[in-house]
């Protein structure tokens, strides 16, 4: 697979330094365009309409910069293309906003003087860089500061619409809008992460310290980013390599009460002033915690450890880039004992009580049962202009990942017993390339067509137990985008077509109890298809409505997963005895958002949707336990049926006064299982956030930026649950809970270092509380209280480098 790799990126570099000569040729045999065409307006207040005398309005792609005239007027000459401009006056709010230019045109700005914008979501009181038809979430500079320190799934829970599967303190699994694992892709540094997800107590294998910015496209995203993103994606974007002379670094630090937890993470990161195409970044995370405290009781090995690095080289010129990327994922997760019972009395004991049989004191330490994961991306990534008619991109990816699960019981016949070996030990390899061509604006067209194709294979090691069968999974596909944009309108539609070829190999017995190998082979057309509009009739209000048919082929796992698996065993549909072989699923996805940005005082977002799906493959926990020989435990197995997804979410803010901020953000999900006219199992609860934030409006001496806040943190009983459900489940769901936190900052002037600190409480009553997303709910609380400190030091070393 290396030597694969390394080929492709030979003829990725051959590929590139043809183009780059044929376009240098390209442009020296043509004349570039005069840029005549005008673009102006006006900069004034938005109450009393009076101009903005001195007002900055800088064209981001360009950085040509002006200042308003005395009427508050300013103008630029540019070529023809799509720009956006950015306007800052001080005691105003910043404006910004996408201009097409295709005529000499004219754009007015209304400023708000002093106004606090939300900071929620994607609402940041102004349109985005890259406006889009579908709604979307955002985590990023402060409201990202404040989750330094979680695991990813944990962090985006602070988005309204997005919540987690979760397995213990330490293993989180997005959700979005009810769904989850193998239809939410999630993009790392722009490539599609793939590693062994046949499990919800396998957590994305991504440093969260990496991301300057988390973004999650809430809806069907199947267009852009292959059928398997039915139910949403989730960006995790770094920082762009520095484009500018210099070197600079960024620390940050945490420390949480609870659970020990320390982290560090630092960032380095240069640009040569005698190489100015050349630009680096290094990065690193260590992050440790110990057994994690209940209100009554310490957790038993539910600690976790983490070992991770970065780097990115690039080289960029105004024409032509290229940039190499690397990372490394190393994780050791402790599983919780209580969910491992050598008989099934004991197992029916352990979740009939109040807190587990076996309880410790505080420790670093991880015995058995636990997982040990490490993943490895490494990424070539380059684009070239194609003359005036656009930009061809081109991305390869190497992705491999190495699983190791550590059973608590192993049986006394076991081979391996006198070793400290796994039972499950997988490695898959991963191979993806996409080849993009995004064309200029055209009569208020622009767009992207591209290709893509995925080869990847699973393999378990000699010795290892056969959960999940060799397999071989090779994807193919082609996509078509455009967007047409004039005046208040933004339309967009696009078109995908996907071929999958799953090939699996597996052992098994006949009646006769002979050995014989399985050898399967499915292949899946996955079509796709989303219209979607935005009307933005003023800079205050903006509507949006899309619609996404989408297919998603069952998994591997789906079928074929079959044996203890981190306490709980599982069962694939196609292993079921007389069970219907699983059908792909059809999703039709439809949402409204209305957004309010850019008020004084009130702003927020509301979105609606629904999401039917045909042939919905879902997971159930089993009443009867599963005996074998590594003990007694959960049975868990795949169904499929039809499903109907509604919900709500919500984020809005209030400005009381100019130091007073209101915020409250929240979820409905709604799903019935329409076959059977029942409500679905497994689906979040209602959940409010509420949020009182007060702001020093004044710095004083070495501080400023100070705020304090306090929020409420509630969700209520899941009791939209199956019929008969105690013949459904091994335990009801547990009661709703409200969690008070509340949080201090602010930046601290060390000498020429800025130090932004704050400290955080959560469940600061301590309250005793189960999740019904949490696996762990069948034997153990929630986290008690908890304090972390978090300081975060940019630093500037520039005057020390050059």
């Amino acid at each position: 697979m290396t030597f694969r790799f390394l080929a492709a990126a030979r003829a990725a570099c051959a590929l590139w330094l043809g183009l780059m000569a044929a376009t240098t040729v390209a442009q020296a045999s043509q004349q570039l365009p005069e840029c005549t065409l005008s673009v102006s307006g006006r900069v004034f207040d938005h109450e009393s309409r009076q101009g903005l005398p001195g007002a900055t309005v800088v064209v981001l792609e360009t950085q040509q910069a002006t200042q308003t005239d005395a009427a508050g007027n300013y103008h630029f000459h540019l070529c023809a293309g799509l720009y956006h401009l950015q306007v800052s006056y001080l005691g105003y709010s910043g404006e910004a906003a996408e201009v097409r230019v295709v005529e000499a045109i004219i754009r007015d700005f209304r400023l708000h003087p002093d106004a606090i914008l939300l900071k929620s979501a994607v609402v940041q009181g102004q349109r985005t860089a890259a406006p889009t038809t579908q709604p979307t979430a955002e985590l990023a500079g402060q409201a990202l500061q404040q989750t330094r320190g979680q695991a990813l799934g944990e962090a985006l829970r602070q988005l309204a619409g997005v919540t987690a599967i979760q397995t213990g303190p330490g293993i989180f699994k997005p959700m979005v809008h009810g769904l989850h694992s193998n239809r939410v892709t999630i993009l790392n540094n722009g490539v599609r992460q793939e590693g062994q997800q046949w499990g919800v107590e396998h957590g994305p294998e991504i440093d969260p310290f990496i991301a300057s910015r988390l973004t999650v496209v809430k809806g069907a995203a199947s267009v852009r980013y292959g059928s398997d993103a039915i139910g949403g994606v989730v960006l995790v974007e770094p920082k762009a390599l520095r484009d500018s002379a210099g070197t600079s670094a960024d620390l940050s630090l945490v420390g949480m009460s609870n659970n020990g937890l320390g982290a560090a993470s630092g960032t380095l990161d240069g640009n040569l002033r005698q190489l100015p195409a050349l630009s680096w970044r290094a990065q690193g995370t260590l992050r440790r915690a110990g057994t994690m405290r209940t209100p009554d009781y310490y957790l038993k090995n539910s600690g976790f450890s983490e070992r991770n690095f970065s780097g990115a080289v690039g080289w960029r010129k105004p024409t032509y880039g290229l940039e190499v990327f690397y990372s490394q994922f190393n994780t050791r997760i402790g599983i919780l004992p209580a969910s491992h019972a050598e008989s099934k009395t004991d197992l029916l004991l352990a979740i009939a009580r109040t807190e587990p049989l076996e309880t410790t004191g505080f420790s670093y330490a991880i015995d058995r049962a636990y997982q040990h994961v490490r993943h490895d991306v490494a990424k070539l990534t380059g684009f070239v202009q194609t003359g005036t008619a656009g930009q061809l991109q081109l991305t390869l990816a190497q992705q491999t990942d190495l699983r190791d699960e550590y059973d608590k019981f192993r049986p006394r016949n076991d081979n391996l017993a006198s070793l400290n070996k796994p039972e499950l030990s997988y490695t898959n390899r991963t191979s993806t390339g996409e080849l993009l061509w995004e064309h200029k604006p055209w009569h208020h067209f622009r767009g992207s067509v591209g290709v893509a194709g995925t080869y990847q294979a699973n393999r378990y090691a000699n010795g290892s137990r056969q959960f999940i069968p060799y397999y071989t999974n090779l994807v193919g596909g082609a996509f078509w985008i455009e967007k047409w944009q004039h005046g208040p309108w933004l339309l967009e539609g696009g078109l995908r077509l996907d071929r999958r070829d799953l090939a699996v190999k597996r052992g098994d017995r006949n009646a006769t109890g002979a050995f014989f190998v399985d050898r399967s082979r499915f292949q899946y057309t996955t079509p796709a298809a989303s219209v979607g509009a935005t009307y933005d009739p003023s800079a205050h209000f903006t509507f949006s409505l899309n619609t996404g048919l989408t297919r998603r082929a069952p998994a591997a796992n789906e079928r074929f997963s079959e044996g203890v698996h981190n306490g709980m065993y599982e069962l694939g549909n196609d292993l079921v005895p007389g069970a219907t072989p699983l059908m792909p699923e059809t999703a039709l996805n439809t949402g409204l958002t209305v957004n309010w940005h850019a008020n004084p005082r009130f702003n927020g977002e509301v979105t609606v949707y629904q999401n039917r799906i045909l042939d919905f493959i879902y997971q159930v926990p089993l009443t009867e336990p599963v005996q074998t020989v590594r003990g007694s435990h959960i049975s868990w197995q795949y169904l499929q049926t039809d499903a109907t997804f509604r919900g709500l979410d919500l984020s809005s803010s209030y400005q009381l006064t100019a130091d007073w901020l209101l915020s409250a953000k929240g979820s409905v999900v709604r799903t019935r299982d329409t076959r059977a006219d029942e409500w679905q199992i497994l689906m979040p609860a209602d959940r409010l956030e509420t949020t009182l934030r007060y702001t020093w409006g004044h710095d004083q001496g070495r501080l400023s930026g100070r705020y304090a806040q306090a929020g409420v943190y509630a969700v209520g009983r899941q009791t939209r649950v199956p019929d008969n459900y105690e013949t459904r489940d091994l335990l009801a769901p547990p009661a709703g809970y409200a969690l008070l936190n509340a949080e201090i900052g602010t930046t601290i002037r060390w000498g020429r270092l800025p130090l932004e600190v704050s400290l955080a409480g959560s469940n600061l009553l301590n309250q005793r509380y189960r999740d019904y997303l949490n696996r762990y709910r069948y034997f153990t609380d929630e986290m008690g209280r908890n304090v972390s400190l978090r300081v975060h030091i940019p630093l500037e070393l520039s005057h020390k480098t050059n």
